[in-house]
């Protein structure tokens, strides 16, 4: 009996098929995974019209979680639902899907909104967001309302924003000592030099609070010259 003969293929060519079919079988499974979550995607968008609370929260959760953009408009629009949980999801989860429509959404938010700790998602939604909410931020700061200025102004300075240096600098003459402080905080996170020199007249406030807020952020390297130039005109003047 004559056996059949072995044929020996080279390692290389086995490896190489051996790696094209789990590509095709990794590739064949994302094609089934992508359709099946995109089979429940309009199913999730529909339910954000639920009138139940906790079904609106669950698709905006799952939404996010599939990072979908189509969603974004609606659920920017729960932004204002009557529903306090709602609306701090909504807010939440729009920072991480990451569409940059929201951004003017959540600014409108933060400035209306009266319950801090939907002001606190829809303020780290917007640091999420990144450079596209420096613009409604900078307009926030001319807010009728004394802590969104100065949360405008913190998130601002975590931005690193270097246009919002000149209306920062405008206000370090805000009424508030509370906002005068957050713009001191945000001018040197920010670093530019403009910043740091109109900090260096802060040194001079009513505000005992402010003063030391101008003192620390001057007191780094680099910026003693500054403050002792500072404190040396204070001398010179008599507090108002």
């Amino acid at each position: 009996m004559i056996s059949a003969p072995v044929v020996k293929w080279p390692r290389s060519l086995v490896l190489r098929s051996a790696s094209a079919w789990c590509l095709c079988v990794f590739a064949v499974s994302l094609v089934l995974l992508t359709s099946a979550c995109g089979s429940k995607l309009p199913k999730l968008r529909e339910q954000l019209n639920d009138p139940d609370p906790d079904q609106k929260i669950a698709a905006i959760e799952a939404l996010a979680e599939a990072k979908d953009t189509v969603s974004v408009p609606r659920i920017a629009e729960l932004l204002q639902d009557s529903v306090p949980d709602v609306r701090k999801a909504a807010a939440a989860r729009l920072g991480i899907i990451g569409d940059t429509r929201a951004c003017q959404p959540l600014a409108d938010l933060f400035d209306s909104e009266q319950q801090e700790y939907i002001q606190g998602a829809a303020i780290r939604a917007l640091v999420h967001l990144g450079p596209h909410s420096v613009q409604p931020l900078i307009g926030l700061l001319r807010s009728s309302r004394p802590e969104v200025r100065a949360g405008a102004a913190h998130a601002l300075g975590k931005l690193k924003a270097r246009d919002a240096v000149d209306p920062l600098i405008w206000l370090l003459r805000d009424r508030d000592q509370n906002v005068r402080q957050a713009a001191i905080y945000a001018l040197r996170q920010i670093g530019e030099q403009r910043g740091l020199d109109a900090i260096a007249s802060a040194v001079q406030d009513t505000a005992q609070d402010v003063e030391r807020a101008a003192e620390r952020a001057l007191s780094g390297e680099g910026y003693q010259e500054q403050l002792d130039k500072a404190r040396r005109k204070i001398r010179q003047l008599p507090y108002p």
